[in-house]
């Protein structure tokens, strides 16, 4: 049954025919619905609020019409006035026999009255409007004159929608006046905007209390006429229409493909046609057969028994032939398995994946390579001879197995293989683990102990030992971290505690040097004993500022740095210091600002503590270079000079607390100020480089700049 050719062809003509006769049942209950609800006698209209409401928007539209449309209508001169002729259209189901108007509006005026030799005038179009033997309805600047009652009473409620906003072209004023790159002058004229309102026009109209009927109307009117008498048996002929078309779609859906003598589906040439171009053309055509029927049926009032049937049942019948096609060859291919296959999508998702498998066993072969390396495999000679007696193991067990058990022997060898895999790759994974934990380690972070019972038995010994290596080396840590800070705290106490008595000698040192003693040797003394004083102040200050900045612990109030004027003003503090050693400076800083974000105060200590350097340890009658430069979002500054003794050190070391460059402790300095400048510059996120190059001393500095 299902390989019946009949069966078949009957039901693809059948299907459309029941479908029609759907569409042409549910056509005519909307006609019937649409035509009892507009159907309203005469007597009833012209005193209803439908009337009242289609005359006064009609007006409307024409009072839009006049303002905006005017200069397209047949125009005649009367005096000042420019008379538009506009013929009537149907708007309606409900056409208003014998309806003319005349709307003026300043001196343009809009009618529907033909304009003849007796209408050429407004007094003349005036005229012609009432005596017509017709209701007059009149609304002269604002003011309602009509017969009919609804129209004089209820107008007024319509009174807003003529409020009409609009704009013209003022071409005697400029408003401006340019040139172009020519120098020619260029004229802009303004727009002027007006708003209309109902007092501004004089509406004259007039129409009989007749009705005629649209031609919508008489289409629905005469299709239920005709129809009517077979109202009954089309309400039993949709339930069967229905069912029928059901079966006969669940039919073709089982039957398609089938022919008689040919097992499997029957596959043609259209078939192999990718499923998305044939969906994609029948698509575009079925679009443009609906286009260009509801263009057709856009004259429907004319055509709709002459042509428009005609077109509809073509376009129709065209459309479902076109939609079978798609639908038959979809089920084909859905039953013979290559609708995936055969189209566009599916080869591409078949190439993707493809794809996809490959790469990922490319991947798997290189992790692989890497992972499975001669270093990991072969750590030491005995690895190297247990893994050989392993295989040559393996061979004279494969070997036997093959002898004795013949047909399972070949299984049994896979398996052992497959079990020495296993265990080599469990230990390669071992070694990974240590060989991780070891990088992290030697990176100087704290990874997690490693659990022994993770680790095959010839790992649990070094497991064991990178434990207590790694414990150690945390422990190591921690005591250096702890030991800093005892440091730090014990020079930081020592400091207070010296500073309380120093405080007490200086002081006692300043009221001495207030009393006259004519002692010259005593005044010496004295002089000696304020200059020492003062000196063991200030190493005790630049002593617990080193471990402050050493350890970090220094408040910072970060804010914007001009960095060019602070160079200027160390560099002028320091110009008396400079001239005593006949120093020359030589300074090149650019002429644009440049900011960075720093604490101000550190900043100038660090500056201060390399020039203070320069003036104790440069040679005298020589140059100090200063320059600052910016690369990027970088400032560099460069400091250099000749120092007066041998550098016979190198910059690491000279950067070390209670270090000095002649290893003496005559000079003044402390041997702290390089090292509190290098780690009050690290805290603020600047670089620190100090360079010796026989006896050029050199100090580079970078920060970054700040918009």
């Amino acid at each position: 049954m299902k390989e019946s050719r009949v069966l078949k062809i009957l039901s693809y003509v059948l299907i459309p025919i029941f479908i029609l006769n759907l569409i042409f049942c549910a056509l005519y209950g909307i006609c019937k619905e649409k035509f009892i609800t507009t159907q309203i006698s005469e007597s009833e209209y012209f005193t209803s609020d439908l009337f009242l409401s289609d005359y006064m928007n009609d007006l409307k539209i024409e009072c839009n019409n006049l303002i905006y449309n005017h200069d397209r209508y047949t125009q005649i001169q009367d005096g000042e006035y420019e008379i538009s002729y506009k013929s009537n259209n149907d708007k309606y189901n409900y056409e208003i026999k014998d309806l003319y108007y005349l709307i003026i509006y300043e001196n343009f005026v809009l009618t529907n009255v033909e304009l003849t030799a007796d209408t050429n005038s407004i007094e003349k179009l005036i005229k012609y409007i009432s005596t017509q033997d017709s209701k007059t309805a009149n609304i002269i600047n604002g003011e309602v004159i009509a017969e009919s009652e609804i129209i004089q009473n209820k107008a007024i409620q319509y009174f807003d929608n003529f409020i009409i906003k609009y704009y013209k072209i003022v071409n005697d004023v400029v408003l401006s006046e340019e040139t172009d790159e020519n120098n020619t002058a260029i004229y802009s004229y303004g727009k002027q905007n007006y708003e209309t309102s109902i007092e501004d026009f004089k509406i004259y109209s007039s129409y009989k209390e007749q009705l005629v009927e649209s031609a919508d109307y008489k289409i629905y009117k005469d299709l239920i006429k005709k129809v009517q008498p077979y109202e009954n048996l089309m309400i039993y002929s949709v339930p069967i229409s229905g069912i029928l078309i059901t079966i006969m779609f669940i039919y073709l859906i089982i039957s398609i493909g089938h022919i008689k003598n040919k097992e499997g589906i029957d596959l043609n040439d259209f078939d192999k046609i990718p499923i998305e171009i044939i969906f994609i053309v029948i698509g575009i055509l079925v679009g443009l057969i609906i286009y260009f029927t509801i263009l057709n049926f856009e004259n429907l009032n004319e055509c709709f028994y002459t042509g428009g049937i005609s077109v509809f049942l073509l376009s129709y019948f065209v459309s479902y032939i076109l939609c079978c096609l798609a639908m038959v060859t979809l089920i084909k291919r859905i039953k013979a398995k290559i609708l995936f296959k055969e189209s566009i999508i599916g080869n591409f998702c078949i190439w993707c994946s493809k794809f996809i498998k490959k790469l990922f066993k490319k991947i798997k072969k290189i992790y692989t390579k890497i992972k499975i390396t001669y270093k990991n495999i072969v750590d030491s000679w005995s690895i190297i001879l247990k893994i050989s007696l392993m295989i040559v193991a393996y061979f004279i067990l494969a070997f036997c197995f093959l002898l004795i058990f013949e047909d399972i022997g070949f299984i049994l060898d896979l398996f052992i293989l497959a079990y020495i895999l296993y265990k080599l790759f469990e230990n390669i994974s071992c070694y990974q683990k240590i060989e991780n934990h070891l990088k992290a380690m030697y990176k100087g972070e704290h990874p997690p102990k490693l659990n022994k019972l993770e680790f095959t038995k010839y790992f649990k010994n070094i497991v064991e030992y990178v434990n207590d290596i790694s414990r150690g080396y945390e422990n190591a840590i921690e005591e250096g971290i702890k030991s800093e800070r005892l440091k730090t705290e014990l020079i930081t106490n020592v400091s207070h505690d010296i500073k309380t008595p120093l405080t007490s000698i200086i002081n006692y040192v300043d009221l001495i040097k207030k009393e006259e003693i004519n002692n010259d040797k005593a005044k010496e003394y004295i002089e000696i004993l304020d200059n020492k004083s003062q000196r063991l102040k200030k190493l005790t200050e630049d002593l617990v500022e080193a471990s402050k900045a050493s350890s970090g612990n220094v408040k910072l109030n970060i804010e914007k740095i001009n960095i060019n004027e602070l160079i200027k003003q160390t560099t002028g503090e320091f110009q008396d210091k400079f001239k005593e050693k006949n120093l020359d400076i030589i300074t090149q800083i650019p002429n644009q600002i440049l900011y960075i974000n720093a604490d101000n105060r550190y900043m100038y200590r660090i500056i201060e503590n390399l020039f203070s350097n320069i003036s104790k340890y440069a040679l005298e009658n020589s140059r100090v270079y200063i320059d600052v430069k910016k690369e990027l979002n970088i400032v560099k500054i460069d400091i250099k000079n000749i120092s007066k003794e041998k550098l016979n050190i190198s910059a690491d070391e000279l950067i070390q607390r209670f270090v000095r460059g002649d290893r003496a402790r005559t000079t003044e300095g402390s041997g702290l100020g390089i090292s509190i400048s290098k780690s009050l510059t690290e805290i603020q996120n600047g670089v620190f480089e100090l360079q010796i190059d026989g006896d050029l001393f050199k100090v580079h500095l970078e920060f970054n700049i700040v918009n």
